[in-house]
Order: structure tokens, then sequence, then C-alpha cells
């Protein structure tokens, strides 16, 4: 996401080409992004739409990680309340450990 923000963010800000450069060359999918950028730079018009589509489509992804996210502390929250180990819970939500024992910790309160 990281690589994503940055290519977007300047990948038309002359000073940073050679940051996004970089990023760029180190993902294939950000390789073919900035071709089509740039195929589609000389038309400021197509450009701007370009980025929204491609600024729209990051939003829909993260949005879609944050309530993949929730809906696993949701699961992990009732297998805590059924007493289940907390290794079976990560295993089965995908949560990191940190994830599980701050859920724990709130429970509890």
């Amino acid at each position: 996401m990281e690589k994503w923000a940055i290519f977007f963010q300047y990948a038309n800000v002359p000073k940073y080409r050679e940051t996004v450069n970089k990023v760029i060359e180190s993902k294939e999918a950000l390789q073919m992004a900035g071709n089509l950028l740039m195929s589609v730079s000389k038309d400021e018009r197509e450009r701007a739409i370009f980025r929204s589509r491609r600024m729209y489509q990051s939003d829909q992804d993260s949005n879609i990680a944050t309530a993949e996210h929730r809906a696993r502390l949701a699961i992990a929250g009732n297998m805590l309340k059924r007493n289940r180990p907390i290794d079976e819970i990560i295993e089965d939500t995908g949560l990191n450990r940190e994830d599980v024992e701050n859920l724990r910790v709130k429970l509890l309160q």
C-alpha cells in the first residue's frame, strides 16, 4: 500500500521522479501503472481521470482490508468469550498475537 501511495502522490512531480522510478521498479504492477500513466500523461484530463479511478480503487481496497480485519477481530472476540486458546484463535483468524492479546485485555475490562 505504501508503494502505491508514493506512486500516486508523486508520480507527476518532477522533483521526486528518481524516487518514484525506484518504487516503480520494485513492483511489476507499479511498472504497468507507470507505463499507463506516462501514456495518458499527454492529456491532462485523461491523467486526472486515471488518477481518480486509481485513488478510488485504492480506497476500496483499503476499506475491504479494514472490514476483513474487523471481521477477524469479531470472530476472535467470540472465540475468546468461549475460552478458546490464544494459539487456536491466531491460527483460525490469521490475526497476530498482539491483536488477540489486546482484544483479550479489552474484553476483560
